[in-house]
């Protein structure tokens, strides 16, 4: 569809132009719709090539965009080494002072 947007809309400027362009420069009506026919196939083909090429890039670029989300989402999902889920708060009591180590001296 972008390809589509493209070659219309470049083929409208480039034809409103090529009017104005002939208007101002006083040409007979037969050269000024020759002119713009000729002007809006050309620049239609060139728009579409625009489009393709552009819309090819934006494919790649949204791929490797949603790649990325996707290893970002594995990497928030795998559980952390530091912390364990069933881990429970154990403050330090008179039996839990073997768990503690000093420095060697």
């Amino acid at each position: 569809m972008l390809k589509l947007r493209t070659a219309l809309c470049l083929a409208l400027i480039v034809g409103t132009l090529t009017l104005l362009n002939g208007v101002l420069q006083g040409a007979r009506i037969e050269t000024i719709i020759y002119r713009i026919i000729v002007s809006i196939a050309i620049f239609g083909f060139i728009g579409y090539g625009i489009g393709l090429i552009v819309e090819r890039f934006l494919k790649i670029a949204l791929k490797k965009l949603e790649e990325k989300s996707q290893r970002d989402e594995l990497k928030e999902n795998e559980p952390s080494d530091d912390v364990t889920e069933n881990s429970e708060f154990a403050p330090f009591t008179s039996t839990s002072f073997e768990q503690i180590t000093r420095p060697k001296e």
